[in-house]
């Protein structure tokens, strides 16, 4: 079990106070600066809270509208609030959490869907309408907004979308030249570097490029090697968008996004240490991927109708060396590399937004190529295992990967205060598997090569429907049932023939869901509500079978909780928001894992039991800014057998600083209570979350 370093009560009333005496000070002092002024003045400097508009359901829509819980952060409030990676974000997202395996590979739980280790990912990034299989685009670089979608979107965004996804719209060109950079020094010999410019460059065209660079010698000290930057890392991220008007309703868009990152793997320290930042392992890994992908949009309006094509290609890597005994004997490295190679047209037809029913239509085609080498290498100690030492035991896989998809939605109001959305996807795809098993010793097979190679097909259909009250134009409530499919898969990426031969089916969630949305106040507090309760079946899980470990559709669990969440402003230049979140999810059948227990009655892995979280930005006229957020974090269990448990933990981040009109300034802090605790764990060790940190910041704008 793993122990924080402050008592949870301590910890959590340390954080309540400081956020809610920050809030109080920030009302009171946003109130006392326009003491004197007439009520008629004052109602008028009470600025109304933003509407925020969202693609969440492939189409422009506030989100009051949207039959679902999304939490929306628009992009200038993080870089408020400091958030700069997906974990940061999550954590004021009540039910998302994260797990995190490294300084750039995380997956995203949603409703404790999504942390159990799959081959595949059950949730996906989009980047401006365009799923990237990366490891490292969790960076947000010169985003407009971020939507968190909850729970099955698989009815139009497809397969491998039962748990959620992370919707990403960047920044786009602007009608007149601006530009806005930024310089960040922290701890842990940290630096980074952004910049965005871009601007007309005629009358119907425009271009923005947007550049950021990070290197840090990461946290982790390596007692055995004597070295100080085991999760060092660095990483080059850029994008450039170039726009064309032809006329107002046609609009041609062309942007390009590159990615490398570079750094050690030398982060897991065995659990027994507990959240421990200082290894003892003899390999200090590896961690290194890029991406280039470039994509096409082109929007365009027909009257009534409106077309969207989306082509794009995404050529990723990642490559991983990890020392698997995490100790510092020299008993076994995993050398694992994986290549993506993608591409992705979708067409999307629209319509009816002045008539009584509004409707989507649309066709996706998919072909990938997915390259998996898997290297498990024995060292000089590997006699302790009853291994030769040399051995290299390698899993060399491909899949080849065909899809089309048909989705649409249809939009009715049926009596003048219901809605009635329908939707649907037809999702089919031919997979085909080459692979090949070897045992070598100096690059020499000492047992016969084995070849295997196999093709199979699936079809998923996805339904949802929601239907919403609609109480007047600023409330609502919702009721929705979504259906999600994870496509059948391979175990590509094992070592031993017998763990591949056999695929696996489709796994499948159901999500249903009720909620409310309101915006009250005179539009200065928006509040939305929203109790679900997931049944996931047919689970991808490992099983042990003749004595060896394979994926089979061998388990059920389902999920139910609470969410609420609140954005209020409390006064001119002050906004505040609230999250709270509450789960409970288990596993109801899973009787063959490969450790022999049955884990039927486990909470599932990965999903903290709730979490709650405060925050506030406050900007005056005179330059003076301030931002505060705190999370607390409720318990976890880090693995499927609920050995490794995580308790609750809370992380307190502040920035205080000074803007002018072409320049700002600013110190910050994140998890200034130092807080200890894991965000990953495997098998035996675990890999520690970021402890205190400090940094500066300046900025020039214009």
């Amino acid at each position: 079990m793993i122990q924080r370093k402050k008592t949870a009560l301590s910890t959590v009333f340390s954080a309540v106070s400081y956020t809610v005496g920050f809030i109080l000070f920030t009302v009171v002092a946003a109130f006392a600066a326009e003491e004197g002024v007439s009520q008629e003045e004052r109602a008028r400097n009470m600025v109304e809270l933003s509407e925020i508009t969202v693609t969440a359901q492939k189409q422009e829509e506030s989100v009051l509208e949207v039959p679902a819980n999304v939490t929306v952060m628009d992009g200038y409030v993080m870089e408020d609030l400091g958030i700069a990676n997906i974990d940061e974000l999550t954590d004021l997202a009540p039910n998302i959490n994260v797990d995190k395996i490294d300084s750039h590979v995380t997956q995203v739980v949603f409703r404790g869907i999504g942390g159990m280790t799959n081959m595949n990912k059950i949730w996906n990034i989009n980047v401006d309408g365009v799923t990237v299989p990366y490891a490292g685009v969790d960076m947000f670089l010169d985003v407009e907004r971020v939507e968190l979608m909850r729970g099955s979107q698989g009815s139009l965004y497809g397969r491998n979308t039962h748990a959620g996804v992370v919707n990403v719209i960047t920044r786009k060109p602007t009608p007149e030249f601006s530009f806005d950079s930024a310089l960040e020094i922290e701890s842990y010999n940290t630096q980074k570097v952004k910049a965005a410019f871009g601007g007309p460059v005629s009358d119907n065209q425009g271009y923005r490029l947007a550049l950021g660079y990070t290197h840090s010698d990461g946290y982790m000290d390596n007692a055995f090697l004597g070295s100080d930057d085991g999760s060092r890392h660095e990483q080059f991220s850029g994008r450039f968008t170039y726009e064309l008007a032809f006329s107002e309703d046609n609009l041609l868009r062309l942007s390009v996004t590159g990615d490398a990152y570079d750094g050690g793997f030398d982060e897991y320290v065995p659990v027994a240490r507990g959240a421990s930042t200082t290894t003892m392992n003899d390999e200090e890994g590896k961690s290194k991927g890029h991406l280039f992908s470039p994509t096409l949009t082109w929007e365009r309006v027909f009257g009534d109708l409106a077309l969207t094509s989306i082509t794009n290609y995404s050529a990723s890597n990642s490559q991983t060396v990890f020392d698997q005994d995490s100790s510092p004997f020299d008993l076994m490295v995993l050398d694992y590399d994986e290549d993506f190679k993608t591409f992705t047209q979708e067409v999307r037809l629209s319509g009816g937004e002045s008539s009584d029913v509004e409707w989507l239509a649309g066709v996706f085609l998919l072909k990938e190529e997915i390259d998996l080498l898997t290297d498990f290498r024995f060292g000089n100690d590997a006699g302790l295992m009853l291994m030769p030492p040399g051995l290299h035991m390698i899993g060399d896989g491909v899949i080849d990967s065909q899809g089309a998809a048909l989705f649409g939605q249809v939009i009715v109001q049926p009596l003048e205060k219901l809605e009635l959305r329908a939707r649907l996807r037809l999702d089919y795809e031919e997979r085909e598997l080459t692979w090949q098993g070897r045992s070598e010793m100096g690059g020499v097979p000492i047992v016969p090569v084995q070849d295997f190679s196999r093709k199979d097909d699936w079809f998923g259909v996805m339904p949802s429907a929601s239907l919403a009250y609609i109480i007047d134009d600023r409330q609502r409530v919702y009721g929705s049932i979504d259906r999600g499919y994870k496509v059948g898969d391979y175990a590509a990426n094992q070592v031993d023939i017998e763990a591949v031969r056999e695929p696996v089916d489709p796994e499948y969630t159901l999500t249903y869901e009720i909620g409310y949305k309101g915006l009250l106040a005179d539009k200065r507090l928006e509040l939305s509500a929203a109790a679900f309760y997931i049944d996931w079946t047919d689970m991808q899980v490992s099983v042990v079978k003749d004595n060896v470990a394979l994926m089979h559709n061998a388990a059920e669990a389902h999920s139910y909780g609470l969410e609420l969440e609140a954005r209020w402003r409390a006064a001119r230049g002050l906004d505040l928001l609230a999250g709270f979140g509450w789960l409970k999810g288990e596993f109801d059948r899973y009787d063959n894992h490969p450790s022999g227990q049955n884990m039927a009655g486990n909470q599932l892995p990965n999903a903290n039991e709730y979490s709650f979280s405060m925050g506030a930005r406050y900007r005056h006229d005179n330059g003076f800014f301030t931002s505060l957020s705190a999370a607390l974090m409720g318990p976890k269990y880090l693995d499927e057998q609920n050995l490794i448990k995580q308790d609750s933990y809370t992380l307190l981040n502040a920035k205080i600083g000074y803007e002018a009109t072409n320049w700002a300034a600013y110190v910050y802090g994140r998890n200034l209570l130092d807080e200890a605790y894991l965000v990953h764990s495997f098998t035996d060790a675990g890999r520690a979350g970021e402890p205190a940190v400090v940094g500066a910041e300046c900025r020039y704008y214009f």
